[in-house]
């Protein structure tokens, strides 16, 4: 029975993967696939109530078959993109109470849920869900970020500062670590009329943008590199 349901949840991706370029009008298919695999793993739990108690293992259960970790990002996405905040709010729900998130786990999925409650109207309740999740994780930085945006909606300004404040002391300095805290400050700045601050913080993510485009550059194919192309591959 089971392989039966993987075999649809199989098919239903694919259906969705079409609707994603264009290939497929009916977006159905995106809320069909997760609310299937969210079956599948309570009737699987029902016999064996670990059955995937991370999200995560899902995947190594099934020898990576579905990429169902990848597909989840994407339907995550393509809600979103598409405005339905109702659905993607009970997506969201979903995912973090049936599965357990250890450490940072989860992260995407909780700011995603903060600034989807704030697209529906409930700022508040998006400001007190990022405090809480600060609460239990006060070093990550995903969480603060969050709160950042949480609070720019309800114009707590002055707590949103402190975020920034705490988590790039260094203004100057944004990597690949830090880098979604400066994108919040930009926008805090932006809101609050700071263009001293604003310029500083832009400047940084210029650098840092301007040092992955060099990083991810493909060098320049030489002449003299012809012969590494001519030798016999060892496989």
């Amino acid at each position: 029975m089971q392989n039966k349901k993987w075999n649809k949840f199989s098919k239903l991706t694919e259906k969705c993967y079409n609707n994603m370029i264009g290939a497929e009008k009916d977006d159905s298919c995106w809320v069909q696939a997760f609310e299937l695999l969210m079956e599948i793993v309570r009737e699987e739990r029902q016999t064996n109530p670990n059955y995937a108690s991370e999200l995560a293992m899902l995947d190594d259960i099934t020898d990576y078959e579905y990429d169902i970790d990848g597909w989840l990002e994407d339907c995550l996405d393509e809600v979103d993109m598409r405005g339905n905040h109702e659905v993607l709010i009970k997506m969201c729900d979903e995912l973090l109470n049936m599965f357990s998130w250890p450490g940072y786990t989860g992260s995407d999925i909780k700011i995603k849920k903060s600034a989807t409650l704030a697209a529906l109207g409930q700022k508040k309740e998006s400001a007190e869900y990022c405090k809480k999740w600060m609460q239990k994780e006060p070093e990550n930085i995903i969480a603060a970020t969050a709160g950042v945006y949480a609070f720019i909606e309800i114009k707590a300004f002055e707590e949103a500062e402190k975020l920034v404040e705490r988590f790039i002391p260094d203004k100057s300095k944004c990597s690949d670590e830090n880098d979604i805290m400066f994108t919040a400050a930009s926008t805090l700045y932006q809101v609050t009329g700071k263009k001293k601050e604003k310029k500083v913080i832009d400047k940084a993510i210029k650098e840092y943008e301007k040092y992955l485009e060099e990083y991810f550059e493909w060098p320049e194919f030489e002449e003299d590199d012809e012969e590494f192309f001519d030798e016999e591959l060892p496989f």
